[in-house]
């Protein structure tokens, strides 16, 4: 199964395969989206650019339920936990507006959900390849994290080619 980070989504919609220009796409993308994708509410929480996409797309597709994030509390408490201790971080990776101690922000709630039930999330986020002690960065990427907790973390064509999907 597979949890596919906000940008996925953003991605697909709004650059890559407009619903105009790719019906087939969007086709296809229905018939993974209930067999071999995973979707938090946090993430919809996040998808707050396409209405498009939540109100209709999803609402008209999707089939299975939201997973409660919430549900993964603990999960994602150890996840900040990680961070926090990480000397590649700094504080502003967790309580900036967009660090992962916001709630509402997915990554950290990905890699928690990912973790513990065996998942792969997928993104279009790369690895900070300047991660280092002496200047910690602000930000959190979820490679690199996912990485040091052993969740498997793939690109947006890796997943394509994984499920097999061709258009």
């Amino acid at each position: 199964m597979y949890l596919l980070d906000t940008n996925i989504y953003i991605s697909f919609y709004d650059r890559y395969y407009p619903k105009e220009n790719f019906p087939t796409f969007w086709n296809e993308f229905t018939k993974i989206l209930n067999t071999d994708i995973v979707i938090p509410k946090v993430i919809m929480n996040e998808n707050y650019q396409s209405k498009w996409f939540v109100e209709e797309y999803l609402a008209n597709n999707f089939k299975q339920a939201f997973v409660n994030h919430k549900e993964y509390m603990d999960e994602w408490g150890a996840v900040l936990q990680h961070v926090s201790e990480s000397s590649y971080y700094n504080e502003n990776a967790l309580i900036s507006e967009r660090g992962w101690a916001n709630e509402r922000i997915a990554d950290g709630w990905l890699i928690a959900i990912a973790q513990k039930e065996n998942y792969t999330i997928v993104t279009d986020e790369v690895k900070n390849p300047n991660l280092n002690r002496v200047n910690p960065s602000k930000n959190c990427k979820i490679p690199d994290v996912a990485a040091d907790l052993g969740v498997n973390c793939i690109s947006m064509l890796n997943f394509f080619k994984e499920i097999g999907l061709k258009i």
